[in-house]
């Protein structure tokens, strides 16, 4: 359970998958479209209680947007510097409303291509 979960199934689904130093699960992830696309970023998550809960939101290196702190909309919106899993990533406060027993990594792989979704010209 929890993140020993996340890189389970990450690496089932034949992500470049490792732990962090500090407990937290980073995997090499190839932005499908958007403003990004084809650009090779990690992502790091942390969720103890997965799959009974998801991650908070995605951490990404190298930083993509400016950050913005709290509130506005995404994809600009509540970019944070928290330095976690270190100080090159950006935490993305993206939680995914609606999770249910039962979902798994595909789940939340599918919320992460979302999170990708924006041109500048659709901001």
């Amino acid at each position: 359970m929890g993140n020993q979960e996340i890189l389970k199934q990450l690496i089932e689904r034949n992500f470049e998958a490792w732990m962090h130093t500090n407990g937290f699960v980073c995997f090499k992830f190839k932005i499908p479209l958007g403003k990004f696309k084809n650009k090779v970023v990690e992502i790091a998550l942390d969720a103890k209680q997965f799959p009974l809960n998801p991650p908070s939101g995605p951490y990404i290196k190298p930083h993509l947007l400016p950050i913005s702190g709290g509130g506005g909309n995404h994809p600009y919106g509540a970019i944070h510097d928290r330095k976690l899993p270190d100080s090159e990533f950006q935490y993305w406060s993206r939680p995914l409303n609606g999770w249910k027993s039962g979902m798994d990594m595909d789940d939340y792989l599918a919320f992460i291509r979302t999170l990708f979704d924006f041109t500048d010209e659709k901001v």
